[in-house]
């Protein structure tokens, strides 16, 4: 008895689902229907009309706005920068000027600063080997510079040239020895 119950009881929520699935495509092809006859034709419409506008107002209210704002760029804006310019150009080449001769002449006084020192230079020299023992003390001092390089154990002048002549003499017996090899 319970199996005729359950097979009683699929049966109505069988029925219950098809009613809802028809309503469902009934209410679906009215709003389709709903859609393309009334949305779509309205939607089309605005669009021409929206078109319309744009042609007739817009683009000629925003032709006409450039015009406008080009005019007034070149009535007043233009001057007024011009002016500006002017105005600041003005005062800033003076500066520059002013600060270009004081330039010039810094560069003027410090050439003859450098002149006078270079005549005290002269002068203190010429001075100074008057003084006796001034040459004996410049001639020790650069002997004994001359000499600190063999003191530290490193090579003189001298030295480093025969080096470097023996360097250049062994390189070439290299290279001859090479050749005569090669051949």
């Amino acid at each position: 008895m319970a199996k005729k119950e359950a097979k009683k009881e699929e049966a109505k929520n069988n029925v219950i689902v098809e009613k809802f699935q028809k309503t469902s495509e009934a209410v679906t092809e009215k709003i389709k229907d709903y859609n393309e006859k009334y949305l779509a034709e309205t939607i089309e419409k605005g669009k021409k009309t929206f078109k319309e506008y744009n042609e007739k107002y817009v683009s000629q209210n925003i032709e006409k706005g450039k015009e406008t704002i080009k005019e007034y760029n070149e009535k007043y804006v233009t001057k007024t920068l011009d002016k500006g310019k002017e105005y600041f150009d003005g005062p800033y080449k003076k500066i520059s000027k002013t600060v270009d001769e004081f330039l010039a002449k810094g560069r003027d006084m410090e050439k003859d600063a450098l002149k006078k020192l270079d005549e005290v230079v002269d002068n203190g020299k010429k001075i100074m080997y008057k003084i006796p023992m001034v040459e004996t003390v410049e001639k020790k001092v650069s002997k004994s510079l001359n000499s600190l390089p063999s003191i530290i154990n490193m090579p003189n002048k001298g030295e480093i040239k025969k080096l470097t002549m023996a360097m250049q003499a062994l390189n070439t017996n290299i290279e001859t020895l090479k050749k005569q090899k090669a051949a």
